[in-house]
């Protein structure tokens, strides 16, 4: 099941997050999950269900001009749990501000759909929300 779960994240990825598509989000999320931004990034707040999830995602691209994710590694972690390390670039519509930097994702998956997704700036902190010890994959018994 992990191997799915993987794919199901790909997929995902694949897809594309921007511009939003309430179709696409449907397709991988269950109806009533849950997404958990970086809790430091403006306006970040829980969104519970795909309507939320969307009007968030909305408000995030009309914050940014461009954003891109590149998956640098995607590690399943145990049946139902997916960790994504990934690049994140992207500048501020208005502001100018420039952004880049890891973004650690944690997914966790149910009958082939996402039902939580979870954001963290370090892998400690992602390893933690996954109920993982230690600060790194290798420290925590898992490889990329």
């Amino acid at each position: 099941m992990s191997q799915e779960n993987v794919e199901v994240v790909r997929r995902f990825y694949r897809r594309g997050v921007f511009p939003i598509d309430p179709q696409r989000l449907l397709d991988d999320w269950d109806p009533h999950g849950d997404y958990y931004p970086v809790e430091k990034f403006p306006e970040a707040r829980p969104c519970h269900g795909v309507k939320e999830i969307e009007q968030f995602l909305r408000d995030y691209q009309q914050a940014w001009d461009h954003v891109d994710m590149t998956i640098t590694a995607i590690t399943p972690v145990r049946d139902d749990r997916v960790l994504v390390r990934a690049m994140m670039v992207g500048e501020g519509r208005e502001s100018g501000i420039s952004l880049e930097g890891e973004l650690f994702q944690c997914y966790w998956l149910r009958h082939g759909r996402i039902f939580r997704q979870e954001d963290h700036l370090t892998e400690k902190g992602a390893l933690h929300a996954l109920g993982l010890s230690g600060e790194t994959l290798e420290a925590a018994g898992l490889s990329e």
